[in-house]
């Protein structure tokens, strides 16, 4: 059975950026998948250094709790990330732990040896909040989602970004947010499984 990563970019516990990937994860899990929620903030994630050790392995060489997620991504079966926007960007937390991926993209194309092959059909999905109105703001983040999950072999299949949401938890007023936030998670995971071979039930 395959398993769907929810990890959660925000500073904010219980916040807008956890409570979207809480029902996200819930429609996966309606379908039979087993998750997993991470919170980056709560993990030793440092930045990349650029000391281009990877560049000679293909591996990160710097000891933190990243050691620990690159075998996760490697095995789950889809991954959604979730992320509020800071001047138009993805969070410094989700940010940080793109960054730590340069060695993937060494071992894929210096070595040609991806940790993910493309055939395996692992699926990525983005999900962004932020408190300004215009959301032609947060819009912006796709682009370094996109230039990730292509690096990593997962396929990015949709994204979601909902603005004018600031206070803490906010977007529990706004139920037919979470209930796209639900069914994108369910469809998620139809698609996941039968990538999986597992078919629909």
């Amino acid at each position: 059975m395959g398993k769907v990563l929810g990890l959660v970019g925000s500073p904010r516990r219980d916040g807008n950026s956890e409570i979207i990937t809480n029902t996200f994860l819930s429609g996966v899990e309606t379908r039979g998948l087993k998750t997993e929620k991470i919170l980056l903030n709560k993990l030793d994630i440092h930045p990349c250094q650029a000391c281009d050790a990877c560049a000679g392995s293909g591996y990160c060489v710097v000891r933190d709790d990243m050691q620990n997620l690159y075998p996760k991504i490697k095995e789950a079966s889809g991954l959604l990330l979730v992320s509020p926007i800071y001047f138009s960007g993805i969070s410094a937390q989700t940010k940080a732990f793109i960054d730590r991926f340069q060695c993937w993209w060494h071992a894929r194309y210096g070595f040609h040896r991806p940790f993910v092959e493309k055939e395996d059909g692992r699926l990525g999905f983005f999900i962004s909040v932020e408190a300004m109105q215009g959301k032609e703001w947060g819009q912006k983040a796709i682009y370094t989602i996109r230039s990730y999950f292509n690096v990593i072999n997962y396929s990015l299949e949709g994204s979601l970004h909902f603005h004018g949401i600031d206070a803490l938890g906010s977007i529990e007023d706004s139920p037919d947010a979470l209930t796209q936030v639900k069914n994108a998670g369910m469809a998620f995971a139809d698609k996941a499984k039968l990538n999986l071979g597992e078919g629909l039930t």
